[in-house]
């Protein structure tokens, strides 16, 4: 019994991979994506670092972010400087693993708008203007 759980945790051990991708937030049905590029840097004598700072269009906010590094070894280093899913911008940082090495990053943005979050009722040719008042009726 001992021994079964000390090989699972083994396995489980040796499947894991240490990377920094970034995946946060969800996409859903009104989401669309605003922002997707392959960002790379060649090798050079210093560490390659570069900032990408994503807007959306107006009246939009991020949904979800997904960055990941494409390299083989997923050393590269991503992470969010500010913004972030619920606004409507996100800085990304992206930073090579050492020098004389270089990166490679797939960034995609989803955004969806924030007037779709009325309501399922809000403009409906059959309902009407929801803000429109009601009286009561006497029969």
């Amino acid at each position: 019994m001992y021994s079964k759980v000390l090989v699972t945790l083994f396995v489980l051990y040796l499947s894991t991979v240490e990377c920094n991708d970034i995946h946060i937030g969800y996409t859903n049905t009104r989401s669309r994506k605003v922002y997707s590029e392959l960002k790379e840097a060649d090798p050079a004598l210093w560490r390659r670092t570069d900032e990408v700072t994503i807007k959306t269009p107006p009246h939009e906010v991020i949904d979800s972010i997904h960055v990941s590094d494409l390299r083989e070894e997923k050393d590269g280093e991503a992470y969010i400087t500010s913004g972030g899913v619920g606004m409507p911008y996100v800085t990304i940082a992206l930073k090579s693993p050492t020098i004389l090495r270089g990166y490679k990053f797939q960034i995609e943005v989803y955004a969806s708008s924030t007037a779709s979050n009325e309501g399922l009722f809000s403009k409906s040719p059959y309902f009407g203007d929801v803000q429109q008042q009601q009286v009561s009726r006497k029969f």
